[in-house]
């Protein structure tokens, strides 16, 4: 009994040891390097940022609306208040639509949550002064969102 007993506490101390060894493996730091991208190839399509903007505005039930086109990704928030809000789901693929037939190489992406509305103004804020602005920080906060609107 005794025996069973401590062979099953090494195998235990074993996978414990080989478990926390991964955590620091290239592999992982190997992802996180992916991710960053030059200055340069960071892309934003001012032009397709307003027609997009103007767009989900025009639909019917869309109070208030902002947008973001980085790389190949069009983000939108829209506003939809009172009884407009049991219309939402038809209102996002309507907007999300209409702004597809704008340029269909982009991915479009469209959330009406507060808080990445609340984001993405702050980001469209950031890029009217380019100068001060790093494009890098700007493309990790618009993929953070996202991420959060197709999860």
């Amino acid at each position: 009994m005794k025996s069973i007993l401590r062979v099953t506490a090494i195998v235990l101390l074993l996978l414990l040891a080989t478990g926390c060894g991964l955590q620091n493996s290239p592999l992982k730091k190997q992802q996180t390097g992916q991710t960053n991208q030059n200055e340069q190839d960071i892309q934003i399509n001012t032009e397709l940022t307003r027609r997009a903007k103007e767009t989900a505005g025009s639909i019917k039930g869309v109070k208030e609306s902002t947008a973001i086109a980085i790389n190949r990704d069009v983000t939108v928030a829209v506003k939809v208040t009172g009884f407009d809000r049991w219309r939402l789901k038809p209102i996002k693929n309507e907007v999300h639509d209409k702004i597809k037939e704008l340029d269909k190489a982009y991915n479009v992406h469209v959330t009406s949550d507060k808080k990445h509305c609340v984001q993405l103004k702050q980001i469209e804020s950031l890029l009217s002064d380019p100068q001060d602005t790093k494009m890098t920080d700007v493309l990790s906060k618009v993929n953070k969102i996202i991420k959060e609107i197709d999860s």
